[in-house]
């Protein structure tokens, strides 16, 4: 088995479960077998606390909707679908 250490520091707990929960979405998103460990300070209650705030965002209710992000992301999809329109 192969091994990853990831130190962190000035994180807060909050910050901490987002780290290790979008570690554990990774490498299941990959399909490969793993194990994520988290250290002795956290608690898993809040671990799984964080991972089921998640599901509180809504895409259709605008979770990112009006973002910087996501009007740029909106702005180059319609700029695509114009170009491929005129044959460019």
């Amino acid at each position: 088995m192969r091994e990853i250490t990831v130190g962190l520091d000035g994180v807060s707990d909050e910050q901490y479960a987002d780290i290790v929960n979008a570690i554990w979405m990774q490498m299941n998103a990959i399909g490969c077998d793993f194990t994520v460990t988290p250290d002795r300070q956290a608690v898993p209650a809040q671990l799984d606390k964080r991972w089921d705030d998640y599901s509180q965002v809504s895409w259709e209710e605008g979770g990112r909707r009006g973002t910087p992000q996501a009007v740029a992301a909106g702005a180059d999809q319609l700029g695509m679908l114009d170009r491929a329109d005129s044959g460019e």
